[in-house]
This record gives C-alpha cells, structure tokens and sequence, in this order.
C-alpha cells in the first residue's frame, strides 16, 4: 500500500466525524480503554504460552519428540532435519522462525530443505496460540474437534509441503 492513502484516511475519518457531529476523541478514549481491557485479559494467557514453549524447548522434550515422530514423518518422505520446526510451528511463530533461521544458516538459503521450511512456514498455522488468543477473548470452551480439525489441516499443509518442496525444487 502506498504511504500517501494514511493521509486521505485521515482526511475521512475527520470529515465522518464532522458529519456525523460525533465527539471523535471521546469515541477514540473509549477504543484505547477497550483494547487496554483486551491486553489485560489475554496477558496470563499469553504468558503462560510462552512459559511453556520455553520450558519445552529448554527441557529437551522436543527433541526427544523428534526421535518419537521421526518414523512417522520418514513415512510421507518428509525431512527429518524439520521435525523441529514442524513440531514448535503450532505453539509458537517466533520459536519456529527461530528454527527456521537455524536451517537457513546450516544448509543454505538454496537447499531442498530450506524451501520445504519456507513453505511449511508460509502454509501452517500457530494454531495453540490463535486458538488460545480466540478462546480467551471470546470466553468460549475450548473444543477438542477444533484442536483435532486444527492439526490436521497443518499436518495436510505439512505434507503437501514437503511434496510441492521436491516438486518444484
């Protein structure tokens, strides 16, 4: 988008408050205090998540989740050396951008591996962390047949990935 359309927005959202004789600051107040109460309710959330994702990774469980899955994932011919990303992608992007730099920097930006990891980036989902901010926000109990409907869909991605990787590569 081009810098010159923020000005014009600008421009509409003052002429609409003109218009519609509406007090625009007051209306902005309330918008900061709405989304300040947002903030608050998902903190816990989100700190915990992140607590999580850390004692896992500092514990060595996902490596030994990589041993574990390695049979599965030999199976749909997809790389071993992304069990790690695979496994961290659903909790936390910025932990598998972690990873996925790490593999960058260890094979080459132009390796088989590294586009499989591009793509599995760009097509899967943090889905604990967008379902964890959807339920906290909206206060509704999690579902078990979303979390089950959530990781099959990044495991499709996943795989189709992995193939569309050695396709086009």
């Amino acid at each position: 988008m081009n810098d010159s359309i923020i000005p014009f927005i600008i421009f509409i959202i003052i002429f609409m408050a003109f218009w519609g004789k509406l007090n625009t600051f007051d209306l902005f107040v309330d918008g900061v205090k709405e989304g300040l109460n947002t903030v608050l309710h998902l903190f816990p959330i989100l700190l915990g998540l992140f607590l999580a994702i850390n004692l896992l990774r500092a514990s060595g469980i996902i490596n030994l989740l990589s041993v574990i899955f390695n049979p599965i994932f030999s199976f749909f011919e997809i790389p071993g050396e992304l069990i790690g990303l695979i496994l961290l992608k659903p909790f936390s992007g910025s932990a598998s951008l972690a990873i996925s730099t790490n593999i960058m920097e260890e094979y080459g930006v132009n390796s088989l591996i590294t586009f499989v990891a591009a793509i599995i980036m760009g097509a899967t989902e943090t889905i604990i962390y967008s379902i964890s901010i959807y339920t906290g926000n909206v206060k509704k109990k999690l579902s078990y047949k979303v979390l089950i409907l959530a990781f099959l869909g990044n495991f499709i991605a996943i795989v189709l990935a992995s193939f569309l990787g050695r396709f086009f590569y």
